[in-house]
């Protein structure tokens, strides 16, 4: 048996959490509670080298006892990255388009950044694309991540690579990691607030969330929506949604003061 842990949005940066300090933390967690896997999912901080940098310490410290694995959320996206290198095989611990094999078991975890095609946006909204750029370009953060594609075309890049990792990994259980959202079911509504409703159709895509259920994916680990849910089934998929979020003065969304504290309590741990 495998023993696996998954965690999102742990911000350390934007949380003014000291780096290094975090890699001793977990990485003594994960050693001391028998971890094999640890798959981060996305938003560790607002620039690509630095958390490259983080995986690969986090990676050292481990040692072989533990593989370790990420991907690239939006915020991971904003600095130090072009395009061709966030969609590139970076790092073997980059789990972008990639599959993790767990040796002795029927296992097999697919990885992929995501990315969103606006239709988690409410249906009556009825914003075009243009509008939906127009706003991103004005009022949120990936307005800064380089890209010469569409948004669409991008999550069709996402379907594509999804689709082709799952033929290839038939007869398998499988775990699917991504840090956009891939359903609607946890998807908060909000209808007396129009900018709430421009940004949900940049959280993800429900297509994912068709194909992945479709192809009787086991579970799916998500991040994005910083509210923290239930798992939700749907048929034979379940979907684990966990974030760590922000623990800021202006902004808290921690129930301790704590960041450690959060990310134990936040880690979403499955077994192989």
């Amino acid at each position: 048996m495998v023993k696996l842990a998954f965690s999102v949005d742990n911000h350390f940066d934007v949380n003014h959490i000291d780096a290094q300090a975090a890699v001793v933390k977990i990485a003594g967690y994960l050693l001391a509670n028998h971890y094999q896997v640890y798959v981060n999912a996305g938003d560790t901080f607002n620039d690509f080298t630095k958390t490259l940098w983080f995986y690969r310490a986090l990676q050292q410290a481990v040692g072989s006892k533990v593989v370790v694995r990420y991907l690239a959320g939006n915020h991971d996206l904003v600095k130090n990255v072009s395009y061709q290198t966030a969609q590139s095989s970076v790092s073997p611990l980059y789990l972008h388009e990639k599959t993790l094999t767990l040796p002795g078991t029927n296992t097999v975890i697919i990885g992929n950044n995501g990315w969103y095609d606006y239709s988690l946006a409410p249906a009556d909204l009825k914003a075009t694309d243009a509008d939906f750029a127009q706003w991103k370009r004005a009022y949120w953060i990936d307005s800064a991540i380089d890209q010469p594609v569409s948004d669409r075309e991008r999550m069709a890049r996402v379907l594509t690579t999804t689709k082709r990792d799952l033929l290839a990994a038939a007869g398998h259980r499988v775990i699917y990691v991504t840090h956009f959202v891939p359903t609607p079911l946890m998807m908060m509504p909000a209808p007396a607030h129009s900018r709430w409703e421009m940004a949900a159709g940049l959280m993800g895509s429900r297509r994912l969330g068709e194909l992945l259920e479709q192809s009787r994916v086991t579970d799916v680990v998500f991040g994005h929506l910083h509210h923290r849910d239930q798992q939700v089934v749907v048929n034979h998929t379940t979907y684990h949604h966990r974030p760590m979020g922000y623990g800021l003065r202006r902004l808290n969304e921690w129930e301790s003061h704590d960041w450690f504290t959060e990310w134990q309590t936040t880690l979403i741990t499955l077994q192989a």
